[in-house]
């Protein structure tokens, strides 16, 4: 019975481990990797310009799209100008949310593609015009997912099986196996 015993704890304990072991194209090797704050994938489609005066990031996030305005020479982020972003296929004004961000209502720029974007941006003292192309990706199909929100790999349910059935021949063989009769007992 102590042997049936140890082959169940032993069988649970290595179904158990099996999503610890390691997997994909990670390296385990470094002790302490640097993980970036947020994946730039997370981050939505961008696109960059710059002039000699200024430099801009644009974003698309939910249902806007999120100018990033700054000088150039000193990185300082732009206040009060008037921004105008043409997209082709509208015009429209982006409102100051904060200083250096503006945004605008996104419009068909969520749509997949490459949309080409030119920006007019007016300050009391500057005047220019910058183009970029944001690209938006198709959406990707949604990954199959457990219960607990992680994906399995195959071959954790084939050596959790293989376990299994492992497990299950020996407790058979266990119960097959002729018992010792000791002197003195009865059978």
């Amino acid at each position: 019975m102590n042997n049936l015993r140890n082959l169940l704890l032993g069988t649970a304990l290595a179904a158990a481990a099996l999503p610890a072991l390691a997997h994909g194209d990670e390296d385990h090797s470094e002790p302490n990797p640097v993980v970036a704050a947020v994946p730039m994938a997370a981050q939505g489609p961008r696109a960059e310009a710059q002039t000699d005066a200024f430099e801009l990031v644009a974003t698309l996030a939910q249902d806007r799209l999120v100018l990033h305005i700054d000088r150039f020479d000193t990185n300082e982020p732009v206040e009060g100008a008037q921004v105008e972003v043409d997209t082709g296929t509208m015009q429209a004004k982006a409102t100051q949310s904060s200083p250096g961000v503006y945004w605008m209502a996104q419009g068909t720029l969520g749509q997949a593609g490459k949309h080409p974007l030119t920006i007019t941006i007016e300050t009391e003292d500057t005047a220019d015009l910058l183009s970029a192309t944001l690209e938006v990706p198709t959406p990707a199909a949604a990954t199959p997912a457990t219960a607990t929100g992680l994906r399995t790999e195959p071959w954790m349910a084939w050596g959790l099986g293989g376990t299994l059935l492992l497990s299950g021949a020996g407790l058979v063989a266990l119960r097959r196996r002729p018992r010792a009769i000791t002197p003195g007992s009865t059978v």
